[in-house]
């Protein structure tokens, strides 16, 4: 009989347990674990007897395997309390979703392996391929021979445990050493994906859970109907934090896609004046540049100096994506002229912008077709364009790479549907 220092947690549910004088206690039905100091811990387990189920701590218990038979040892077995151990691995892992971190993608978890460091037990990977599938339903070896007959091999299917996130969390008793850590250092299209395909009770749950801007981030990226499902599903507290974060153009294609109640509740919830401005670009036909253009602007009076400008820049720290032009306006905010980043810092700190901008200005009305927009920013190779309502105000940019995303990305996709 040999002592097992590894397993598959399949390889020993709801097998017998023994005492010290080879008398059965039960089956084994789960195993607490604790994931307080890296990969979860056994520090408990549940067992089953004549309808009794029974929570004991995990002390002096070991696996054995007898020609692949399971045999499983406990001595001095010790009832325990439920409250600090309420994370349980078959009940609360198996078959659910987490997120594999190097494949950015959702993975269903089918088996977990287990081993034994330093003495302790502990997950040390997660088993989501259909050979684990086979294994728990005691089919292994018909997997295996159809895969020979196919002369195929299973794919490797072991992600080690750091590779990988839990999105359950237990009546908020699953505590992680940092509340979703791993996922931060996705970029936020690819947990977009992941919030895409994310079952809608994870979903929610996760969400609730992340930081406001890392939310915010994911949301700019998630399909529409999705993010108008997110938003209608988050707490109210949750949901302001999260809108707080982003652009009000952003916000107002949010709204065109959730219900007129959510959407009056969100609008009522917001500062009067960026209230205001969304419903002014709700108000925008879709086919407008108007409904796609962006709000978050540089523009800088014409009649204040280099190095008044650059010193406001640093102030306000703009997003890099509106950092490529400067436009400036007069008193009544009219677009006036336009200037580079790099053409601002190469002047005279002591010159005007009236001074140093360039007056033959490329700009597109609100109510132009989005189609001109995409043509106007190819044929002068524009990374953003001015847009300017009929009494020539500068009220909003046009971003090629919001043009992208946003315009031609989804209709590249419904001609590849329609292809497929």
């Amino acid at each position: 009989m040999k002592k097992l220092s590894a397993f598959f947690l399949s390889k020993v549910l709801h097998k017998k347990i023994y005492d010290e004088f080879n008398d059965s206690i039960g089956k084994l039905c789960d195993i607490y674990v604790t994931t307080e100091d890296g990969l979860p811990r056994a520090i408990g387990y549940k067992i089953k007897k004549d309808g009794e189920v029974l929570n004991c701590e995990f002390k002096n218990i070991a696996f054995y395997e007898d020609d692949d038979r399971i045999i499983i040892k406990g001595e001095g077995v010790r009832e325990i309390i439920l409250q600090k151990y309420s994370y349980l691995l078959s009940k609360h892992l198996l078959d659910r979703q987490i997120v594999d971190i190097n494949g950015k993608k959702l993975v269903r978890v089918n088996d977990l392996r287990i081993a034994e460091i330093a003495g302790e037990l502990r997950v040390v990977a997660v088993d989501t391929g259909v050979l684990a599938l086979g294994r728990r339903l005691g089919v292994e070896n018909m997997v295996k021979g159809c895969y020979k007959l196919f002369n195929k091999k299973p794919a490797d299917s072991l992600i080690i445990w750091d590779n990988v996130e839990s999105l359950e969390m237990v009546n908020n008793n699953l505590k992680l050493s940092v509340t979703y850590k791993k996922l931060s250092k996705l970029h936020p299209a690819d947990l977009a994906d992941i919030f895409e395909d994310m079952d809608i009770n994870y979903r929610k749950k996760v969400f609730e859970s992340l930081d406001q801007n890392l939310a915010a981030d994911i949301l700019e990226e998630i399909e529409p109907d999705v993010q108008a499902d997110i938003i209608e599903n988050l707490s109210q507290s949750k949901r302001d934090e999260v809108l707080d974060n982003m652009p009000n153009d952003e916000i107002a294609d949010i709204l065109d896609e959730v219900d007129e109640e959510t959407a009056e509740k969100i609008l009522l919830s917001m500062e009067k004046e960026d209230a205001d401005e969304v419903r002014t670009l709700m108000q925008y036909e879709d086919e407008t540049v108007g409904s796609i253009m962006n709000k978050d602007f540089i523009d800088f009076n014409i009649n204040i100096t280099v190095e008044e400008t650059i010193e406001l820049l640093r102030e306000t720290n703009p997003e890099d994506e509106v950092s490529h032009y400067i436009y400036i306006t007069d008193q009544q905010e009219r677009l006036q002229g336009v200037v580079s980043l790099k053409a601002l810092i190469m002047s005279d700190p002591k010159n005007k912008l009236r001074e140093i901008m360039l007056t033959n200005i490329v700009k597109i009305n609100d109510n132009e077709n989005i189609d001109e927009a995409i043509e106007m920013c190819s044929k002068y190779d524009l990374l953003s364009l001015p847009v300017v309502d009929s009494s020539e105000k500068l009220c909003g940019v046009v971003i090629m790479s919001d043009i992208v995303e946003d315009i031609l990305i989804p209709t590249w996709r419904k001609r590849f549907k329609k292809v497929g």
